[in-house]
């Protein structure tokens, strides 16, 4: 999705509305309009990265302390049995972080996990998984 098409950059421009929670003058925080629980907020960098990994750690760092920061007033406010985060991107390729406020485990649980499709992966591919993982320079 090219810049200019980007919902989250509208919302940072003021030139879509949002309900908004947070902002300064890099990090936005909004309601999110299709949301699992109530007190479902998405925390943006206001630069336009589409990998959350992609974010340089000053960046990383300030998102991920307003998304600490509200989901402490979440919290607060909505009382959940816990607090969920979720950074997927298939929606909107503009990095973001869903604070899910839930109150049973399968509100953010991944479909394969309901639908009993988990692959099976033995103690020996977990070995060689986390060794390609530890070998990439």
């Amino acid at each position: 999705m090219k810049n200019k098409e980007c919902i989250f950059c509208k919302i940072v421009k003021k030139e879509a509305s949002a309900s908004i929670v947070y902002e300064d003058k890099d990090v936005i925080a909004f309601m999110d309009i299709h949301p699992i629980n109530e007190g479902h907020v998405l925390v943006i960098p206001k630069k336009h990265i589409d990998h959350f990994y992609e974010l340089n750690e000053k960046d990383y760092l300030q998102v991920m302390t307003i998304v600490q920061n509200l989901s402490n007033k979440i919290n607060k406010t909505f009382k959940p049995k816990r607090i969920g985060l979720v950074i997927a991107g298939f929606d909107v390729s503009h990095t973001h972080v869903h604070i899910v406020p839930m109150n049973d485990e399968n509100d953010i649980t991944s479909k394969k996990l309901l639908e009993n499709k988990m692959p099976k992966f033995t103690n020996e591919q977990l070995v060689k998984s986390a060794e390609k993982i530890r070998g990439v320079k």
